[in-house]
């Protein structure tokens, strides 16, 4: 399952050493529609042979590779 933490967060999510399950269950809280952002992609993200930054660039309506 996927998890979108804010960045505040990121580094007690990250911790080795942490072993809280509470505390890291506590971060397992949907997170705010109004901090997300969609966007169409290119195709090339449905091969996992593809790699690089320009899977997540935003591409024109109607102008897919």
């Amino acid at each position: 399952m996927p998890v979108i933490l804010p960045r505040e967060l990121e580094p007690l999510w990250l911790e080795e050493e942490m072993q809280e399950s509470a505390a890291l269950s506590s971060l397992l809280a949907p997170y705010p529609s109004e901090g997300m952002e969609a966007y169409e992609v290119s195709t090339l993200v449905n091969s996992a042979l593809n790699d690089g930054p320009e899977l997540i660039a935003p591409v024109e309506q109607g102008r897919l590779p």
